[in-house]
């Protein structure tokens, strides 16, 4: 991807109006199309460095368990006030020595960092308010050049959208994409879990995990809900009244809606089993932002080319951007010719075409 499109995409993404962990997720995805790197994450301290909130741009698979307490065994008060006082006087640390000299000898390295083949990193600090900071790390394998201040000033440069991103509301209405993945969960009238499909078992990490350090009783809790979903079931089965047997949850991988069914054959029995579907749908406007990446259209055609995914009338799109309608028509007529498509109905299956 040539570099502007990069830098374009990933402002996009920041002010985009998603909610901040979808915001920042996806930038942690895509700021290597920007800057080479790997494994990306984005964390909040106290003004002493002493995290509090961790995001991962990346899927953690069965460490997500393990990393808050082998992060907080190496956040020992000597570490976080030398990282403290590094930032104080600089905006970046390319060299992980500079807060502990043995690094890479210590669990958190070996037990983490390797897992993901994070060697090299560039963290920077991110002022967010008066009491917290951010700290964006990028990583590189050990097989690889260690970041350089051109990377470092690429990254600096992005730093007020990440601010921007950040202060946007967490929980935000959307509108899904009409396509997605989906996955199966077995378990029995008393929610026990039984069986799940490999697929069912990476979306309920993604469920689960959103974020680390914090919230570590997402999993607790998530569990709960899917048993209360068979209690549910159970009770409508039994003429009972309670509430349908289904629940939509929003986190920083999208929107997940779990349903409850008893399986075939089943409703009457004793051991009966059920079934939960999965389905779990991205963000209409994450999609499109994505399908639009390798275009080449301008910031204006971007911007229209969103608000027609979406719906907008021409009217509606002219009072979004402040635009005259022949100016629109040109732009719309611009976008058709560059997509090699003739209508507004060709346009959102072209943008979902290019995510797969």
């Amino acid at each position: 991807m040539k570099p502007n499109h990069a830098l374009a995409y990933l402002r996009q993404i920041c002010c985009s109006g998603l909610s901040r962990e979808i915001a920042i997720a996806e930038f942690l995805r895509a700021v290597p199309l920007l800057i080479p790197s790997n494994s990306n994450t984005f964390s909040v301290s106290d003004l002493q460095l002493r995290p509090n909130y961790h995001l991962a741009g990346f899927d953690v698979g069965d460490m997500a368990g393990i990393i808050h307490s082998i992060t907080e065994d190496f956040n020992t008060p000597a570490r976080t006030k030398r990282a403290a006082n590094w930032f104080s006087q600089h905006k970046a640390v390319r060299d992980p020595k500079i807060i502990e000299a043995s690094f890479y000898l210590t669990d958190f390295y070996n037990l983490i960092f390797r897992q993901f083949d994070m060697h090299h990193v560039l963290w920077v600090r991110i002022p967010l308010n008066a009491e917290n900071s951010g700290v964006l790390g990028l990583y590189r394998p050990a097989n690889q050049k260690p970041f350089d201040s051109h990377d470092q000033t690429q990254l600096t440069r992005l730093m007020p959208y990440v601010f921007h991103a950040y202060h946007a509301a967490n929980e935000v209405d959307f509108e899904p994409s009409p396509d997605g993945t989906s996955g199966m969960i077995i378990m029995n009238p008393q929610g026990d879990m039984l069986y799940q499909s490999p697929e069912a078992k990476l979306l309920l990490r993604e469920a689960r995990f959103p974020r680390l350090l914090t919230d570590q009783r997402a999993e607790d809790r998530l569990q709960a809900k899917l048993a209360e979903l068979c209690r549910n079931l159970c009770s409508i089965s039994r003429g009972q009244e309670a509430p349908p047997p289904s629940f939509t949850h929003a986190g920083s991988n999208g929107q997940f809606q779990f349903r409850a069914y008893w399986l075939e054959g089943c409703q009457r029995q004793p051991g009966g089993l059920i079934g939960i579907l999965i389905e779990h749908r991205e963000p209409l406007v994450l999609k499109v932002l994505r399908g639009m990446r390798d275009l080449p259209l301008s910031p204006a055609q971007r911007d229209v080319t969103l608000l027609l995914a979406r719906g907008l009338t021409p009217e509606q799109i002219c009072s979004c951007l402040h635009i005259k309608p022949s100016t629109l028509k040109d732009h719309i007529g611009k976008i058709y010719q560059k997509l090699d498509i003739h209508q507004r109905e060709e346009l959102l299956p072209k943008l979902l075409a290019s995510n797969t």
